[in-house]
């Protein structure tokens, strides 16, 4: 009996609990800290040890005079030499560990941005300046379109609400933005590689005296990809609308929309070991995680054998694709017209450009946007030049006037149909 009771009682684990929800409205975050080194910033979990740290956390009373002044760790590398660091902790808010966010397109699912992609205690740190500005970090996997907002309150504020567009345009742009209205914003774009379907992918979020940066990475500041300068907004704007909470969506568009899975999400102030500059930025120009170890396995870095030889990697098109950003840029400004960004079809293969757009559709794909406004203009062309080779066929003369009966009406064939009526229909 002894030997039956022991084994019906449950084995414990000491692993984490994966849970994935749909929304972030679902899911539970809580006060815990943030563990702030030269190499990384992650968050403090139960496995933390002396060890770890060479020192305990402080407690809530020391609190203060440790965030500023920091820890002095000696770490020896092996060969004799002793390194010192400095080890900072502050307050933030965590989701979850071991708890993933499943989020589906927001256009398709929501019409937008909702309130499920906000939660109450997705915010600043209770007793945080929110004047002072504030620090997200995350990981992702999807293929493009990974959407942050930065909101005064847990819902999308049209004209206080700034949101972060990573992998926008089919992974080849990176967008930072505040809508004034529905019909202008005050935004930037900068070229990039940043998301990947295949590797969990760290990024970061800067808001500080009133200028917006995103980048890549473990440590915010590091491998910038660009800043939204918008102080004129920061001095204007009243303290009630300083941003404390954030948003997690997805801003994929049309058929080839996919969901995203995000992860490790911490919100927190500006530490004040930085001081009044704030969070130093690094920018670096051209970000690609193909090149930083994050984008590895996903089957397009690497060379291939085809009919016409070697296949070029997708870095060697993403060189080549800024290549011609250059090229394009300096045309603007020799003859003094407003610089477009250039699709990449224009100068590469369709099946390079099809590459770089990482279409996740199988099999044979036109290349072609449907929903684009050029395509819906054709569309409308080629629907009124057939309803005219119609009426011809049927004896009429587009170019005359039409034929009215006694009653006013539009003659119709004689089994009383509407053939332009009809070929819509069809």
């Amino acid at each position: 009996q002894q030997q039956q009771q022991q084994q019906r009682q449950p084995i414990m684990s000491s692993r984490t609990v994966e849970v994935e929800h749909r929304s972030a409205s679902a899911c539970k975050f809580s006060p815990t800290h943030t563990i702030i080194t030269p190499s990384q910033w992650r968050i403090k979990n139960d496995t933390d040890t002396e060890e770890d740290f060479r020192s305990e956390l402080p407690t809530e009373s020391s609190m203060a005079d440790y965030a500023a002044g920091g820890m002095n760790t000696e770490v020896d590398d092996g060969n004799g030499t002793t390194t010192t660091t400095t080890t900072h902790v502050a307050k933030c808010v965590a989701l979850a560990e071991g708890t993933t966010i499943r989020v589906a397109p927001m256009e398709r699912s929501r019409g937008g941005w909702d309130e499920e992609h906000f939660h109450e205690h997705l915010r600043l740190p209770e007793g945080s300046n929110v004047g002072k500005g504030m620090v997200v970090m995350l990981e992702a996997i999807g293929r493009e379109c990974l959407a942050i907002a930065l909101s005064p309150y847990h819902s999308y504020d049209l004209g206080k609400t700034y949101v972060v567009h990573f992998g926008a345009n089919g992974n080849l742009q990176t967008v930072l933005r505040r809508h004034v209205n529905f019909n202008e914003a005050v935004d930037v774009s900068f070229p990039s590689r940043v998301c990947g379907e295949n590797n969990w992918v760290p990024y970061w979020i800067v808001l500080q005296g009133g200028k917006l940066s995103a980048g890549v990475g473990k440590v915010p500041g590091k491998n910038c990809i660009g800043t939204l300068d918008d102080t004129m907004y920061n001095m204007l704007r009243s303290g009630v609308d300083a941003v404390r909470y954030v948003g997690i969506g997805n801003s994929a568009l049309q058929r080839s929309a996919r969901d995203l899975r995000v992860r490790n999400v911490m919100v927190s102030s500006i530490p004040e070991h930085f001081g009044l500059g704030g969070i130093p930025l690094e920018e670096c120009g051209f970000v690609n995680i193909l090149e930083m170890g994050y984008g590895s396995g996903s089957g397009g870095n690497s060379m291939e054998e085809g009919g016409g030889g070697a296949v070029p990697t997708e870095a060697e098109l993403l060189a080549e694709y800024e290549k011609e950003r250059a090229k394009a840029k300096a045309r603007a400004a020799k003859f003094g017209v407003e610089y477009k960004e250039p699709a990449p079809d224009a100068f590469m293969k369709w099946s390079e450009a099809r590459r770089l757009r990482m279409n996740p559709e199988k099999g044979f794909i036109t290349g072609i946007d449907t929903f684009s406004m050029e395509e819906k203009a054709k569309a409308d062309a080629r629907k009124e030049r057939f309803a005219k080779d119609e009426r011809k066929r049927k004896g009429l003369d587009s170019d005359e006037e039409e034929i009215k009966g006694e009653d006013g009406e539009e003659d119709m064939d004689d089994d009383g149909v509407d053939d332009v009526a009809e070929w819509e229909k069809t």
